[in-house]
């Protein structure tokens, strides 16, 4: 039995090795990124010029209110 749980211990002992090795952890391995590039979403937001129309709308419905 002694024999046994020596033969253990290094068998676990050069498992944890190899993995350590191999760069596998308790947590698993290391995601990689999909790509290293960054990619700038910069938005350009232009508001339009309100039309007369639309002021005309806006006025009667607070003037209603």
């Amino acid at each position: 039995m002694k024999y046994f749980k020596k033969a253990w211990r290094l068998l676990c002992l050069v498992l944890l090795v190899t993995l350590a090795v191999a760069g596998i952890g308790l947590g698993g391995g290391v995601p990689i990124p999909a790509s290293s590039r960054k990619e700038n979403h910069i938005e350009i937001s232009v508001e339009l010029p309100e039309s007369k129309e639309e002021s005309k709308e806006v006025e009667e419905f607070f003037q209603k209110v």
